[in-house]
């Protein structure tokens, strides 16, 4: 082999080498490289998946605060209504009441009150409209008026129409007061007394009266009235459903305040509750006297 062949062999051999070589340290970047993009792309798909999850998260919760801010901006809202219509319906009583109250000051003498016997009311009325006529003294007795409200109770699946006294154990009367007038009330079987100071007749505030003689209902005319077989006269009151036994926690001895009718705003102390039904009945001090109402739970509210 000569020098040249020789020469050339070996240069070719050391460009083999290098080539390989070459190519070792390629593969061997590759080798290098190829875990590190595969971590990459794992590490990549982890943080997508957390970035995912915690936007569902933040969804979630953002609509949670915002059912929240609803709910509450719903029940204010409700709140807000309630509080209108009660305000509502508390002007339109006090209007009316008002006009009625004008009403009655426009007809002729004044408003006592009298007393009697409890459930002898409407034959104290009967007596004493026909005592005012045998003695002659209607110019100056002109009206005579046991309160009463009308509801419709259920029993036995019918209904039924009932009457509860708004003033047990009085009597109203519209009357001009003088010696033969006073008698004749005075003498009535079943009345006691007048109410008044020290025992002395004296006339009730007009609007008082308006208070149990207007009917809640406004579409009922205030000169409607009825009497029934026994003489008592009816007023003229819308037949509400009667007030039906609900589960409380109220206690006999406990003060509340009436919230509705004419007696609202009126304290009342417990004295009796059926445990049965729950019905309870109270103490009213009424023109200086206590004198029993039924109450209902839905009408009246503890004195805290």
């Amino acid at each position: 082999m000569s020098e040249e062949n020789t020469g050339t062999s070996l240069e070719q051999a050391m460009i083999d080498n290098v080539q390989e070589q070459a190519a070792e340290a390629v593969e061997a970047t590759e080798e290098v490289q190829q875990p590190q993009e595969e971590l990459s792309a794992e590490e990549k798909e982890a943080a997508e998946k957390e970035a995912a999850t915690k936007a569902a998260e933040a969804a979630l919760g953002g609509g949670s605060d915002e059912a929240e801010v609803e709910g509450e901006g719903a029940g204010e809202a409700s709140a807000s209504a309630d509080a209108d219509a009660a305000a509502a319906a508390d002007a339109e009583y006090k209007s009316r009441l008002r006009a009625f109250t004008r009403e009655l000051k426009k007809q002729p003498g004044q408003w006592y009150i009298i007393q009697c016997y409890s459930g002898y009311e409407n034959k104290v009325k009967t007596n004493l409209d026909m005592r005012a006529q045998t003695l002659e003294v209607e110019d100056s007795i002109f009206e005579v008026v046991v309160p009463v409200e009308q509801a419709i109770e259920k029993k036995d699946g019918k209904k039924k129409v009932v009457k509860r006294k708004l003033l047990p154990g009085y009597v109203l009367v519209r009357m001009e007061l003088n010696d033969a007038a006073w008698s004749v009330v005075r003498d009535t079987p079943g009345v006691t007394s007048f109410v008044g100071n020290e025992g002395n007749a004296t006339p009730v505030k007009i609007r008082d009266v308006a208070k149990f003689l207007m009917p809640n209902d406004p579409t009922v005319s205030p000169e409607a009235s009825a009497a029934d077989s026994e003489g008592e006269q009816v007023v003229a009151m819308p037949e509400k459903e009667a007030a039906k036994a609900y589960a409380h926690d109220f206690e006999v001895g406990e003060a509340v305040t009436i919230l509705s009718g004419p007696l609202a705003s009126v304290s009342a102390t417990i004295s009796e509750i059926d445990p049965e039904t729950g019905k309870m009945q109270g103490l009213v001090s009424i023109f200086g006297r206590e004198t029993p109402v039924e109450l209902s739970p839905t009408e009246i509210e503890r004195i805290s």
